[in-house]
């Protein structure tokens, strides 16, 4: 399968999802926080690789920062809605834990190296 016919795929997978969602909020959170995206990734990089499982077990392991960043993140909109902040706040502070958890070990690492 070609990864264009992957990606479509994946976007219809996406779609059913959003539309299931519509019926009931909890639901949407679970479906929101399911891993859908993981598998077509993985199948997308699958095919693309060759079924390198070197390369696929560095995608896999970098897909757990991913997911503890993300549990931050939703932490983080949790604590903003339950405070009554903006959207734009909640989400820009989402992000900013996301991106501290994301990049702050490498940058860390690279300032200690520095000095």
């Amino acid at each position: 399968m070609s990864t264009w016919q992957r990606l479509l795929l994946g976007y219809l997978i996406i779609t059913l999802v959003v539309l299931i969602s519509d019926r009931s909020r909890f639901f949407a959170g679970i479906l929101g926080t399911a891993p859908i995206n993981v598998p077509i990734i993985l199948w997308i990089l699958w095919g693309r690789t060759g079924g390198d499982h070197a390369d696929l077990a560095g995608v896999s392991r970098a897909m757990l920062t991913g997911i503890i960043s993300t549990t931050a993140f939703i932490a983080m909109c949790w604590l903003g809605f339950s405070r009554r902040w903006s959207f734009g706040q909640i989400v820009a502070a989402g992000y900013g834990v996301w991106a501290v958890i994301v990049f702050g070990p490498t940058l860390l690492t690279r300032l200690l190296a520095r000095l």
